[in-house]
């Protein structure tokens, strides 16, 4: 997904909130601060993609603050979030292929821009997705099995997604949980997981070798290169991976999100804060700019 004018104001102000997470000293955030902008404005053009710009930024800023996990404290605190609502949300659904999406891709709706009191209240209300190929997944399953590789999102949605896990393998398949490499924003590391007690619930598990949001797959390890092309289908969470990953059109990738800003919700033709499940080889992107 391309850059459009309205993801300057967002970069913006991820800029400072990582900033703020990143240091205590007001010379060396004022510095970080501008450091990340220029480089904003040196790599902005209409064919960059914003998740990899914030990528860059997030390794500038941890450069110059020396503090290589910011989100650290945030991270904590919405996995806590989102392990309580799993508890509260997962009874609610069975073990069919739609509930255990849609009680996954509620995961998402958590987020550091987003206000607890409208995430705990959209955790309550049914799930809809504006844009379902539950029935193309369905038929991709059903012609396994084989290796499906999960691409975890933010490290909260742990709580979410190990249904999903459990009620593919039980399929059949062999689902290969992936982390990111090492801290980026707040999507979910191997310490993250450790520290949640649920690494022998999502196991078996591996990493991109890489820190970025979303994902680059020239930047990751040929571990995982090699994986990701033996794969047979591939299942990513998360705007990160829809914007770094739906130009490629490939009939192994289904994506799995809210549309939690206005580029990505027009990008899929839907409203904004629409769930989404979606085979990349039959979305037309709308990267227009009106």
């Amino acid at each position: 997904m391309r850059m459009l004018p309205e993801c300057a104001a967002c970069l913006e102000k991820l800029i400072r909130q990582t900033v703020e997470l990143a240091h205590p000293d007001p010379a060396v955030r004022r510095r970080a601060e501008a450091a990340a902008r220029d480089q904003v404005r040196r790599e902005w053009r209409p064919e960059a993609i914003p998740a990899l710009l914030a990528s860059r930024f997030h390794l500038t800023i941890n450069d110059i603050t020396g503090n290589h996990d910011p989100f650290a404290p945030r991270k904590a605190a919405e996995t806590a979030l989102l392990a309580r609502l799993a508890r509260e949300t997962a009874p609610r659904f069975g073990d069919d292929l739609a509930s255990l999406c849609k009680l996954a891709v509620l995961g998402n709706a958590v987020d550091f821009f987003r206000d607890e009191a409208e995430v705990s209240r959209q955790m309550r209300e049914p799930v809809h997705f504006a844009v379902d190929h539950l029935d193309r997944f369905r038929e991709r399953l059903a012609a396994g099995p084989g290796l499906l590789i999960f691409l975890a999102d933010n490290a909260g949605e742990q709580h979410f997604d190990r249904y999903l896990a459990a009620g593919l393998r039980r399929r059949g398949w062999e689902v290969l949980y992936v982390l990111k490499g090492g801290p980026i924003q707040n999507d979910l590391t191997r310490a993250d997981l450790e520290a949640s007690g649920l690494t022998a619930h999502l196991a078996p598990l591996t990493d991109t070798g890489a820190r970025t949001v979303g994902l680059a797959l020239e930047r990751c390890s040929p571990a995982f290169q090699d994986l990701y092309r033996r794969a047979d289908l591939i299942l990513a969470k998360g705007m990160g991976h829809f914007e770094t990953m739906s130009h490629l059109g490939d009939p192994r990738l289904f994506f799995l999100l809210q549309a939690k800003c206005e580029p990505v919700a027009r990008a899929l033709g839907v409203p904004r804060l629409a769930y989404v499940l979606a085979h990349a080889g039959e979305i037309a992107l709308d990267n227009s700019a009106d």
